[in-house]
This record gives structure tokens, sequence and C-alpha cells, in this order.
């Protein structure tokens, strides 16, 4: 959960509480059913599903800078953005601006980036052949200016989130779970070694060009797979819709989609598209239901006793996401219900969803059979407790409650009392238990019952015999 004082303010991140104040502001919240308004942006007074934050301290020199194959990038920061969603989901996004590089291979380079969570492969020159840049650098501010070469670390580090990554974060955040203190916030990258890449590409002759097929859609086809080592699945498609209020030409734009780019290709600047929420809010969905599919694993190995509780818990959190933060349809603009349609099959969201349906099902009919189990072996006690106890009864009652009213207060020293407990008491109580927990169970456990019941059962006959009942 994200409420709380502690999550007012986080570091050097700022809230960020959305409010219409310009035609931007209003074109952006309508864009959205107001039911995906409440899970993309924070607003004041209503429920908190997310917090929204913004990196406070970029100046007007902050700057990217990338070095990969002996070439240099360098790219403005027009914004850092962070999202906290309740189910215990973060995105980090980077908003990039780039004037300067405009071929096909520069911008390959620069969206080389997405590899820079951890190393995909080690030794490190492994990872740099498979599309890894050799540096970054990013100059946020005087104080804080981030270098990251990527140098060989020790193993169990280099499964952690990248210095540079951890650097731009800053306090409370951390990913080393053996020195978590109770102010800070304990972070592990879900979705892998690979950030998504929601890439703008304003160039008007290659767009006439694929169009008009005189180039082909191989040219662009290593923009679509950030990592060399994935076969990433690319699919661009020539959009042609019309209705009464969106006029999308196929002239204009060219989309490639799959589950590590959204790629846009066009002809003018678009100052108004929210590609990039449609994003967040896909990767959002997938980041929950793999993270629930593993809280689901990982509880199913707990304790019996722990089971209920924890699984109550997980589907606490399960039924907010259906309810709060899982759509089918997002916008009536046909261009962005297409785009969040394509991401959504290519996270297989759809898929993953009835997938931890039926681990939901089968951890609960396991949490279930427990507490069935459990409620059958305090009934199958009482049972016991009162088949062992109606031939006891059943003496007294016949013999009377006074029998022995002078010898019972002190019967421990009187033999005929002792006799009486154990030929009517002791012996009928070993014989039922004996019948009910019997069972042709041989683990150690049940054979030492089965011994322990024995014993008893032949020294309270023995005496039976041997010494009579007492009466």
């Amino acid at each position: 959960q994200i409420k709380g004082k502690s999550f007012e303010r986080l570091g050097h991140w700022t809230p960020h509480v959305s409010s219409i104040t310009s035609d931007k502001d209003y074109n952006e919240h309508v864009y959205f059913y107001k039911p995906i308004r409440m899970a993309l942006y924070t607003f004041q007074g209503a429920p908190v599903i997310v917090r929204n934050y913004k990196y406070e301290g970029l100046d007007e020199k902050s700057y990217f800078k990338l070095e990969k194959d002996e070439n240099e990038y360098v790219l403005g920061i027009k914004q850092i953005d962070l999202k906290l969603y309740k189910t215990g989901i973060g995105l980090l996004s980077f908003r990039l601006t780039n004037h300067n590089y405009k071929s096909i291979e520069a911008i390959e380079a620069i969206n080389s980036f997405g590899q820079c969570v951890y190393p995909p492969v080690l030794p490190i020159k492994r990872a740099r052949a498979a599309g890894m840049p050799s540096r970054v650098e990013i100059y946020l501010n005087k104080e804080n200016h981030i270098v990251e070469t990527f140098e060989d670390r020790p193993y169990d580090e280099s499964l952690t989130i990248s210095v540079l990554i951890m650097s731009v974060l800053g306090k409370p955040f951390t990913c080393k779970a053996d020195h978590t203190h109770s102010d800070e916030i304990l972070i592990e990258p879900i979705l892998g070694n690979q950030m998504f890449c929601c890439c703008m590409y304003y160039e008007a002759n290659l767009v006439k060009a694929l169009y008009e097929e005189t180039r082909s859609l191989k040219e662009i086809t290593c923009l679509m797979s950030i990592n060399k080592r994935n076969n990433a699945l690319e699919e661009i498609e020539k959009l042609s819709r019309q209705d009464e209020n969106t006029y999308l030409k196929c002239k204009e734009h060219l989309y490639g989609i799959n589950r590590f780019m959204l790629l846009c290709i066009t002809t003018e600047q678009v100052h108004d598209k929210l590609y990039d929420q449609l994003v967040k809010l896909v990767l959002m969905q997938r980041a929950t239901l793999l993270n629930l599919s593993y809280e689901l694993a990982r509880i199913s190995t707990l304790p019996k006793c722990e089971l209920s509780s924890a699984i109550a818990s997980i589907y606490e959190i399960y039924i907010q996401f259906i309810n709060q933060l899982y759509f089918k349809e997002v916008t009536e603009d046909s261009e962005g219900a297409y785009i969040y349609e394509q991401l959504s099959k290519a996270f297989k969201i759809e898929e993953e969803l009835n997938q931890l349906n039926f681990e939901i099902d089968e951890v609960h009919e396991y949490a279930t059979l427990v507490e069935q189990s459990a409620s059958n072996v305090k009934v199958q006690l009482l049972t016991i407790i009162g088949a062992a106890l109606v031939i006891p009864s059943f003496v007294t009652g016949f013999f009377g409650m006074n029998i022995f009213q002078k010898e019972a207060l002190r019967w421990w020293d009187n033999r005929v009392v002792i006799l009486w407990l154990n030929s009517y008491v002791v012996l009928p109580i070993l014989v039922v238990v004996a019948f009910c927990t019997w069972t042709r169970r041989r683990n150690t456990k049940s054979l030492l019952i089965k011994v322990i019941l024995g014993v008893l059962l032949l020294i309270s006959v023995s005496f039976t015999f041997k010494y009579g009942c007492g009466l």
C-alpha cells in the first residue's frame, strides 16, 4: 500500500497532483475514460490508487550522454517521472529529447539505453556485443552527476538494479534486502533487465518512402529489437481508420509495436499524444500479474498456519487490481485504442490474467483443504473425548457418584479407588482412543503413538486381570 506520510515526499521526488489549468491538461484528461484517469493520475481528495512524482532539481544544463561503438550521443533531459501503485509496482521513466541525431543507426544506439537495468549477460564484453552501451552519463544538477561504465561486478550485485538507476532514484529506495531499514523501500526488477522504449521518430521522407514501398521495412527492423539476443516480435502496420471524430492517414504515421518497443515514425511533431501513459498502464498490469504470480508461488510454501492470512492479503490486492487497474478499453480515440490493444496482446495480459485466476483458484482450494483438515482434527478430537467418557459416565451413573465418598478424598492412597479408576476410566478411554486413532500409516509419528497406546493398554489390562476392578 502507498498510504502514509512517508509517501508524501520521497527524497528529491516531488508529488504531482493533477489539475486542469490549461487546454493541454483538459485534452489529456478527456482523452481517457474516467476510471482510467484514476489509474494514471493522482487527484486531490480522491482515493489513492497511484502516486505520481517528478524529479526535483533538473536544471537547464541537464543532459544525458551515451557512448556506444566509440560514438557519443548527447540528449536533453525533459523530465523524469516516477509512479508508485498500490499493488506494489513502481515505474520509472526518462523523457529524453533528441534534436541532433536522425539516422536509424544513431536512433538504434540511443535506444540501447533500454538494456541498462542490469547486465543482460556476463562478462560485460558479451553484453556490449549484444548491444549494451559502454558508458552512460546523466547530469541532473550540480549535486547529482552520475557516470556508469558497467564494469564487471560481483555476481550477486550484478543481479541488482544498476548504480545508474539507483542513483537517480536516490533515498529512500534500496535494492539490497540485507541492508533494508524501516524507513527504506526495497525494490527489485519484475520485468527483467529490459526497459520499454517509447520512441517518437520524426522523419517525413522515411514515412513517405515506407508508405510508397520504395524502401523496405527491414531497414527499421533494427529499431524494433533493442536487445540483439532476443528475436523481437515486430508488428508494423499501416493504419487507415476514420470516424467522425478521428482522422488518421497512413501517409503520416507508421507504428511498430512489440513487448520492448513502441515506435512511431511520423511526418510531424505531435504534442498531444499520450501513448506513454498507455505504455505505463500496460507495463503496470504486466508487472502486477507477474508479481502476484510470484507471491502465490511463495505463499504456497508457507507453514499451514500462515497460509490463510497470506492468501487473504494476496486476494485483496488481486481484487483491487481487477476493479481499479485492469481495463479492456481505455479511450475513444481509435488510434490510442489500437495501440493499447496491440500492447496488451504483445504482453499477453489476458493470458497472464487467466493463468493467475487458475493459480488463485488452486491455492484457494488448497487453503480450504488445509482449513477443513484442521477443523476435522478438532471435531475428531471432540468425538474421541466424548466417546472415551461414555463408559466412565455410564459406570458412574450406574453405581452412583458417592460410592467412594470417603476414599475419594485421598484416592492416591487408596488401592481400591485406583483399581476402580483403572478399570472403568483409564482402560475404556485407552480402548476408545486406540480404536479412533488407529491408522495404517507407517510414519514415525504414527508408530510412536501406536507403541505408547499399546504399552498403556497392556499395563492397564494386566492390572485389571491381576488385581481386579476394585469392586
